[in-house]
């Protein structure tokens, strides 16, 4: 039960970091080609945002607790990127670096990236606008990275796609 709160907390305080974020409207759902998800997709049509949260099983094999990303297409031609890192304590570094990915017919080409990093923290988070060309797939590929006292640790995330029209 405490698993699940923790999670639940952690996916609404996304949703309402993106949600503070100006111009995002409802995404809809798209045809596109199948993204590679790690985790559990949590869908929040309401305001349109599908997040796909990773959470790890083994807790004493990893410094990152959760790890997660999500795209959001705000209907006027500019998508968003998110990314967030928490870790089960505070580490020395910490850092969430996400890619804007296109389909290209046969495969995923990163077209940007940002990096948000802290120390001497449990938790980064950050989000950027992008202007794409409407009519491609898009999505979002995020690493997730935590050191301490010579312990560290790495995890992807993977967004579903959305088609931009």
């Amino acid at each position: 039960m405490k698993k699940k709160v923790r999670i639940l907390v952690s996916m609404m305080s996304l949703v309402v970091f993106m949600a503070c974020l100006p111009g995002f409207a409802v995404a809809e759902e798209q045809n596109c080609p199948s993204a590679t998800v790690e985790g559990t997709v949590y869908s929040d049509r309401q305001n349109g945002v599908e997040i796909n949260l990773q959470d790890t099983i083994d807790v004493s094999s990893s410094l990152i607790k959760q790890w997660n990303c999500a795209i959001i297409d705000n209907s006027n031609g500019n998508v968003a990127i998110c990314g967030e890192t928490i870790t089960y304590g505070t580490v020395d570094y910490l850092d969430v670096k996400v890619y804007l990915q296109r389909w290209d017919g046969s495969d995923w080409v990163d077209l940007n990236n940002r990096t948000y990093r802290d120390s001497s923290s449990s938790y980064v988070s950050g989000s950027d606008l992008f202007t794409v060309s409407r009519g491609y797939s898009y999505r979002c590929r995020a690493i997730h990275t935590a050191r301490t006292a010579g312990s560290s640790n790495t995890n992807n995330s993977f967004s579903n796609a959305i088609t931009v029209k």
